[in-house]
């Protein structure tokens, strides 16, 4: 089991995933780009994480995956793992198109967070950033992630379930 997990997002997917980490036993972090007023999660999903003791990282943006250590604690890309985030404080600027307003990432604020496990809870399409940094990790053309019935993936140690592999889909389907 993780020990430390960061959870990437701020809706009820994030949420959902940071409290069964977090009831796997681990300490967990919610790292969001905006306040705590814009996440878009349902209020109580919200109050039930920060009841169980998520900690919210809001105005939060990661920048980059910190990785890959073996068991000896050598740097290992092939068969190493994650061990931070690396990310940069936010602050809220004038409203989008969305009339939502806009982080915009404070200068000189970068810092990290210590995580052995980093999940991306963020949008409804597959983050397009996974197939282009994660060597021979079989994709579709639309994006998701190729894993057999179990989950299994062509990158050995990596599982991908849910709608990653399916396709954008309902909440229950997914």
């Amino acid at each position: 089991h993780a020990k430390c997990v960061a959870v990437v997002g701020g809706g009820n997917v994030a949420m959902d995933a940071a409290r069964c980490a977090k009831r796997l036993g681990a300490e967990v972090y919610i790292v969001y780009r905006r306040g705590m007023e814009e996440l878009p999660a349902r209020r109580e999903e919200v109050e039930h994480a920060m009841e169980e003791g998520i900690i919210f990282k809001t105005l939060t943006n990661p920048t980059e995956i910190l990785g890959y250590y073996n068991k000896d604690n050598k740097r290992d890309e092939k068969n190493g793992t994650v061990c931070g985030i690396k990310c940069v404080e936010m602050e809220l600027g004038e409203a989008d198109a969305s009339g939502r307003r806009r982080p915009i990432v404070k200068e000189n604020s970068e810092f990290t967070i210590d995580a052995d496990c980093v999940i991306m809870a963020l949008g409804t399409s597959p983050n397009p950033l996974i197939k282009d940094t994660t060597d021979n990790l079989a994709t579709e053309k639309w994006g998701g992630i190729c894993a057999d019935e179990s989950g299994r993936t062509s990158r050995e140690g990596v599982f991908a379930g849910g709608d990653a592999v399916t396709g954008a889909a309902t909440v229950i389907l997914a």
